[in-house]
């Protein structure tokens, strides 16, 4: 393979990577922009549940809000929305490296 067929193959590679970066952060802040709409609906779940058993009385929206981590439903979303993250920083660093393997093979040259 020649240099001038390497870089056209990384080049492709570049742009693979280039829309696999892409999607992942378009998924990654389209499950932001719905986190609270998930959280707010955790918390009405919460208040309607039944009395805080810290005062026995009802949850008040801050009372709810402040578990709201403990909802399961807003819990997965939570976890869903980390492993976004994830796919996000895999997908940049598999950018990342091949713009660094097409610097080196232009290098070369």
């Amino acid at each position: 393979m020649t240099t001038d067929d390497a870089i056209t193959v990384l080049l492709s590679k570049i742009a693979r990577a280039t829309e696999a970066l892409s999607d992942a952060v378009v998924n990654e802040m389209s499950l932001e922009d719905g986190r609270t709409k998930i959280k707010m609906e955790a918390v009405q779940r919460i208040m309607a549940g039944g009395d805080n058993p810290m005062t026995g009385k009802p949850h008040s929206f801050s009372s709810a809000e402040a578990i709201a981590n403990t909802d399961k439903t807003y819990n997965d979303y939570l976890a869903t929305v980390r492993q976004a993250a994830a796919q996000r920083i895999i997908a940049r660093g598999q950018y990342d490296a091949a713009i660094i393997e097409a610097q080196l093979i232009a290098n070369k040259r």
